[in-house]
């Protein structure tokens, strides 16, 4: 484990610890046994809740997502903060354990972290205003459940952001990725529907103190119903993005030489694309049109010209060279990609001087995605063992990028990816020449890597 990730787990365990010391652990001693049988109840469910998880992807990485938010927000309105954050720390415990069988670490950074957010969002409630139903001011008669707008809403955004953040940070630290974008892909659109989900918590609580278990029971089928929808999306998220990465693999079946390129290419588009700044869904995009921008070749005529031993003639390269428009038709046939990714996979091959296909544009005319998989697909190209040569190193390839900016590629691009020590380490494990070899000529890089064999960079 990284020196940062154990510093993460330490630190979090220590808050954690602290959280726990501060805490208030009073009780209702006059409802003590319905105070005890609710904590046990509300435990059950919380374990209920979390068993019932659904994997999500992030990059290389992995994390889960439940709807134990749901009882936990519930128990932020029950319990003083100390009885909460206790729920949190048995659930996390036995469900990282027995049912996601997690390493020591990862189970105890799981404990430390959702129980702070537990606790945060419980302090934020009394803070406000908030009275839990079980307050230790409780004294002879019937439970009181008050709903306050105000000190409800703020835990549970509390909850979540302390909840996310914590997450995103063990990601982040883990696999070398920024925190913003590890963020947004566990938050992203999962931050809104959770909100959506969290009056559940609310009506939970209010249910459980009207009427004790019976009202629990009435909730349940809501709640399979929340996590069946949390399935479904992720389910559908997963199946699209392996349709996806099947169809390519289809289409570089038929070239041997060109196995692999696409996801290859996505990922060095993925690298460049974070070091020009952009956002988690612009990221996104690029990868996506990456992955995407040779799709067209899956059409019978491009077959022959993928086989073809040898240079391609003027017809030939012609029809090559009608691949990228024919690509963005199709990707354009998925609602979702219409627009920004069915773009740049069209104009991956417009060079920067304007000397390229399919239209000619120039400068940044050409769309930042675009410019951006047209250097990452170069780079595969040169960094690939073909028949005719073999892979090339970093340094003659910074030479041939240096040599093309301001005519092939946007130089600004080009002068980011020099300096970027991520991609260096993608282009660095490539396959090293085994015998020095001269370049071909570069006046159009174009059509430099791969008129014989029509490769994937024609």
């Amino acid at each position: 484990m990284k020196k940062t990730v154990k510093l993460l787990v330490a630190s979090a365990v220590l808050v954690a610890l602290v959280c726990l010391a501060i805490s208030d652990w009073g009780f209702p001693a006059a409802h003590l046994p319905r105070f005890r049988d609710a904590l046990i109840a509300f435990a059950l469910l919380s374990l209920l809740s979390e068993a019932s998880y659904v994997k999500l992807r992030v990059g290389s990485a992995s994390t889960t997502s439940s709807i134990v938010f749901i009882p936990f927000i519930a128990s932020i309105q029950l319990f003083p903060s100390g009885w909460a954050m206790l729920v949190a720390v048995l659930v996390t415990a036995v469900a990282e354990h027995f049912f996601k069988h997690k390493s020591l670490e990862r189970v105890v950074y799981n404990i430390s972290q959702h129980s702070v957010s537990v606790w945060a969002g419980s302090v934020v409630f009394t803070a406000l205003g908030g009275i839990p139903a079980f307050s230790p001011s409780l004294t002879e008669g019937a439970l009181r459940f008050t709903v306050a707008p105000a000190p409800v809403i703020a835990a549970i955004v509390t909850y979540f952001v302390v909840n996310i953040s914590a997450v995103s940070a063990a990601v982040s630290l883990s696999q070398g990725l920024p925190l913003e974008e590890v963020w947004l892909r566990i938050g992203g659109s999962s931050f809104l529907n959770d909100l959506a989900s969290s009056p559940l918590g609310i009506l939970l609580a209010f249910l459980y103190v009207k009427l004790g278990m019976l009202g629990m029971l009435i909730l349940l089928l809501p709640l399979y119903f929340v996590r069946h929808t949390y399935y479904v999306n992720v389910y559908l998220e997963e199946a699209n993005r392996e349709l996806l990465e099947l169809m390519v693999k289809a289409i570089e079946a038929r070239d041997p030489y060109t196995s692999g390129h696409s996801q290859r290419v996505s990922q060095i588009a993925e690298a460049l694309a974070k070091a020009c700044g952009l956002g988690g869904k612009g990221v996104e995009q690029v990868r996506t049109a990456a992955l995407l921008h040779d799709v067209g070749k899956i059409h019978e005529e491009y077959a022959p010209l993928l086989r073809k031993e040898g240079k391609l003639d003027a017809t030939e390269r012609a029809l090559m060279q009608t691949h990228s428009a024919r690509s963005a038709d199709l990707v354009g046939t998925i609602s979702a990609f219409r627009g920004a990714i069915a773009e740049a996979v069209r104009y991956h091959h417009e060079n920067f001087d304007g000397t390229g296909y399919p239209t000619g544009l120039t400068g940044a005319s050409i769309p930042l995605p675009a410019r951006i998989i047209m250097i990452a697909d170069t780079v595969d190209a040169m960094t690939t063992d073909r028949p005719y040569r073999k892979a090339l190193d970093f340094e003659r390839v910074a030479a041939e990028l240096s040599r093309c900016a301001g005519k092939q590629f946007d130089p600004e691009l080009v002068r980011l990816f020099l300096d970027s020590a991520s991609l260096r380490a993608v282009v660095d494990v490539r396959p090293k020449p085994t015998v020095a070899q001269d370049l071909p000529s570069m006046s159009a890089t174009q059509r430099r890597w791969g008129i014989a064999r029509g490769a994937s960079t024609a």
